[in-house]
């Protein structure tokens, strides 16, 4: 599988990151997303706006430890928290995405639904809420 894989230093958010990702997406058709880097709600909601839009229809685009926002306040040691986490980075773009007409890569417009029935099979996750699949 390594010759699958490129590795790219540097943040997720960062405009030459997020454009080398895209170049390297195109061509493809079937394209999974999997976000799980920095957890506060800005970072996450920057890496949604920057890659949402290549997930292919049917496909998902993950947001990994939405647990974050279920768990007691002051777990972590870390600048994210209940209140300040994916899962309301989530919430926060779903919102804006109803009331925009944003494009994905392919041109049709970007709708997106949260998985509930993938959270029920699974029983437990780092990611309840998490799960948007591009509809």
């Amino acid at each position: 599988m390594l010759h699958r894989i490129t590795m790219l230093q540097g943040s997720s958010v960062a405009t030459d990151v997020s454009e080398k990702v895209r170049a390297g997406a195109a061509g493809y058709k079937n394209i999974l997303v999997c976000l799980d880097s920095n957890h506060t709600e800005d970072h996450l909601l920057a890496e949604l706006r920057a890659y949402a839009p290549l997930t292919s229809v049917g496909s998902y685009c993950c947001g990994f430890d939405t647990i974050i926002e279920d768990l007691p306040p002051g777990m972590y040691d870390r600048p994210w928290d209940k209140g300040n986490n994916p899962k309301t980075a989530v919430k926060k773009y779903l919102t804006s995405r109803d009331s925009a007409d944003t494009l994905a890569r392919d041109g049709r417009a970007l709708k997106f639904r949260v998985d509930a029935e993938l959270d029920n099979k699974l029983l437990i996750s780092v990611a309840p809420g998490g799960y948007l699949q591009r509809i």
